[in-house]
């Protein structure tokens, strides 16, 4: 059996090679086989050279001329794949086991539709504690009903399937809910499974004034788009409840919060890097993402 790991990546080149080498350690059973598709989205730079350096068979990279989104880059290598199965992960990521493609593996060979675990940091400071919790509510969802939670950091499907929803909506240009849209739509088609274990570790250095702006970005755009979409879906999610177009109270509350927000990612980044308890800091942060989803969810149509 054949299995595709695909890695989208732009102007990245050097962490798409740490995330292939990674993978080409994992640990396979007997008849199991893997390939791996890099995807570069219209960098520009040298990525396809430095991947192509390792020279390796099984590792393909496909460039496009454009940059076209995370959607649309995943798809391109969906369509490239040979294997049966296809794993999506992050060039900021690596597997956090030998075994993390073989878990995946066999509970789609047991029937599973499609398959999504843990997203975590590479350390024990505060960002990696605060995604792996984040990570832990997901699995809660997920374990509750609501099995389209999941991240495409960390994401196994069976190509059939893929290809016959459609794929990734490449509408979904700017950060956030393509893989929550996806996954809507093939639980429509069959079980999706949590893969326990060691997922992936998210190796990117994040910074609370780049978390602030990704969630702004999502609340302006894609969580639009997704909450018309799906709102059943979107009711159930934490953002729903910090969307002034869904509550007219916070249209009031949003512009003292939008004057007061800057000093909050000042005093949120101070205290994430004091020796401050673990709680602090997270509620600080929890609070400053909040605020930047608000924010976001006030801005006009055509500014997202």
């Amino acid at each position: 059996m054949l299995a595709t790991v695909i890695i989208p990546t732009y102007r990245d080149g050097i962490r798409a090679v740490t995330a292939v080498k990674a993978i080409l350690q994992q640990r396979l059973p007997a008849g199991d086989h893997l390939e791996i598709v890099v995807v570069d989205d219209g960098s520009g730079d040298d990525t396809v050279t430095l991947v192509s350096n390792l020279q390796r068979p099984d590792v393909r990279t496909i460039s496009l001329r454009e940059n076209q989104g995370r959607a649309a880059a995943r798809n391109a290598g969906a369509s490239a794949a040979r294997g049966d199965f296809i794993i999506f992960m992050d060039c900021d990521c690596i597997p956090g086991h030998p075994q993390f493609v073989a878990r995946h593996l066999a509970l789609l060979k047991k029937g599973m539709i499609a398959c999504v675990g843990h997203v975590s940091g590479p350390d024990e400071q505060f960002w990696s504690r605060y995604q792996y919790k984040a990570s832990l509510r997901r699995e809660h969802q997920h374990r509750t009903g609501s099995t389209f939670s999941g991240s495409s950091q960390n994401l196994a499907i069976r190509r059939d399937a893929f290809m016959a929803v459609g794929g990734f909506d490449t509408a979904y240009r700017k950060y956030g809910f393509e893989d929550r849209d996806l996954l809507i739509r093939l639980r429509q088609r069959g079980s999706i499974a949590w893969t326990p274990g060691e997922g992936v570790i998210h190796c990117d250095e994040l910074r609370i004034q780049d978390v602030a702006k990704k969630m702004q970005e999502a609340a302006s755009s894609t969580a639009l788009k997704f909450s018309r979409e799906h709102p059943s879906e979107y009711s159930v999610l934490g953002y729903s409840r910090i969307d002034s177009r869904l509550h007219p109270i916070l249209r009031i509350a949003a512009p003292i919060g939008n004057m007061i927000l800057p000093m909050m990612i000042t005093a949120t980044d101070f205290a994430i890097n004091s020796r401050l308890p673990y709680a602090i800091k997270a509620g600080m942060a929890k609070l400053c993402t909040a605020m930047s989803f608000l924010a976001g969810t006030t801005k006009p149509i055509s500014e997202a």
